[in-house]
């Protein structure tokens, strides 16, 4: 599931599913447009997983709570907490490692 946040959507968002990955990023960044192609196609491989942009240019203020500080800006949460953020492009099989990660992080019972 894909969808765009803004800073009014991201909080119920955020509570109301275990895992949330959110791609910050902007129309003219080059290095954004190669990672909405890797971000897109590992999205398929996770159906429990929602994965979410946010376009800096019309979210400045929801970038800028968020800290974001350069393009693109992966950032993640798990049941409702920020568990993991990262600038940069990464290639496919590392982002789907971090979403595999994030989303069994606390799945393990004490």
């Amino acid at each position: 599931m894909m969808q765009q946040l803004t800073l009014e959507t991201l909080g119920p968002t955020v509570e109301n599913n275990a895992t949330v990955i959110v791609d910050f990023w902007a129309p003219w960044c080059t290095t954004c447009a190669r990672f909405t192609r890797i971000f897109t196609d590992v999205s398929h491989q996770f159906e429990d997983v929602v994965f979410a942009t946010v376009n800096t240019d019309e979210q400045q203020e929801l970038a800028a709570i968020m800290g974001v500080r350069s393009l693109p800006t992966l950032v993640a949460f798990r049941n409702g907490k920020h568990v993991f953020a990262k600038s940069g492009v990464m290639s496919r099989r590392q982002f789907a490692e971090i979403v595999e990660q994030i989303r069994t992080l606390g799945n393990n019972p004490m």
